[in-house]
């Protein structure tokens, strides 16, 4: 894989037994904002992950024991420990996992961890390409995708889940010529996306507890592929209505029946992600700021923008503009 910075957690791979170099590669990797750490001897920290931009899977070892408090990261996360204990805790849900435990990591909002002599494999997807798939699969997660639970919804679904992910690892991820296809690696990534949203307890509508679809009406869809099209747009109801080839009371009463919500919060969803991804790449020293950013995607309100932000991606947009 091509070189990244290292702060990219997806395309790195580390072997050290120096402490300081470590828990500054988790500090800048994981976006660790505080960190207690305990001694071990021999000490030994190694991290190795290959993938592609969309899906990753990795292999973590940490001797000791660390506790640390992180803000979000763009991507989900499942993970099995193999050997030690973990624990994960965020005002949504909390985990105490040991040995064969899976679990996964939300991206939004601040999270602590508890490390203990731990070896963990772990499956990385991009959220923000996840959130693009899941339209292909007549799903959608208007006010945002996230996950609601750690665990997943049942055994039966984590062993579907590990079903997919071997086959990916051992078929696509192992094989040098299938990782060179772009057709099967994007294959590779729709299994993989359907077998997370299926495994765990998401903001994805379209699915229930057990894991049956409910494909959402056409008219629904178009609505939501215009939205994510035209985000950037100055639209409102009437234009959302119009691509969806319905009336601004039926798209309403659509998005209320079959998605719990109104076409214009699913609206300030998407233009706050594309806030969000502004904020990613811009760079305060060439004068980009977070009104800037702001307005230029609809919200010429400040302080609203802040609390809408700091509640969907659990830091201010203007930590995320200098981090």
């Amino acid at each position: 894989m091509s070189a990244a910075p290292i702060d990219d957690p997806r395309v790195r791979g580390i072997d050290t037994d120096d402490p300081d170099v470590a828990h500054e590669l988790i500090r800048r990797t994981y976006r660790v904002t505080d960190m207690d750490v305990g001694g071990a001897d021999p000490f030994r920290f190694r991290r190795t992950v290959v993938g592609d931009e969309r899906f990753a899977f990795g292999d973590v070892v940490y001797t000791g024991d660390l506790r640390a408090t992180s803000q979000p990261l763009p991507y989900f996360c499942v993970t099995v420990v193999r050997q030690g204990r973990f624990g994960l805790a965020s005002d949504r849900d909390e985990i105490r996992a040991a040995v064969g435990d899976r679990f996964v990591f939300p991206t939004d909002g601040e999270k602590q961890s508890d490390w203990h002599d731990i070896h963990l494999s772990q499956v990385m997807l991009d959220r923000e390409a996840v959130e693009r798939e899941i339209v292909g699969l007549s799903l959608a997660a208007p006010t945002g995708l996230d996950v609601l639970s750690f665990r997943p919804v049942s055994e039966a679904h984590a062993s579907h889940w590990q079903g997919a992910v071997g086959h990916v690892f051992e078929d696509v991820v192992r094989n040098d010529a299938a990782m060179a296809s772009p057709l099967i690696r994007g294959a590779a990534f729709r299994s993989l996306v359907a077998a997370f949203v299926e495994t765990f307890e998401t903001t994805v509508v379209g699915l229930t507890g057990l894991g049956d679809t409910r494909p959402l009406p056409s008219t629904v869809r178009r609505a939501l592929a215009y939205i994510e099209e035209h985000a950037h747009d100055d639209i409102g109801v009437v234009e959302i209505a119009t691509a969806a080839r319905l009336t601004p009371r039926g798209l309403q009463l659509a998005f209320r029946r079959h998605l719990e919500t109104t076409p214009m919060t699913a609206l300030r969803a998407a233009r706050l992600r594309g806030a969000h991804a502004d904020l990613l790449v811009a760079d305060p020293t060439q004068g980009h700021t977070v009104a800037g950013v702001a307005l230029s995607w609809g919200f010429a309100n400040a302080g609203r923008f802040t609390a809408a932000y700091a509640a969907r991606f659990g830091r201010s947009p203007r930590e995320t503009l200098e981090a």
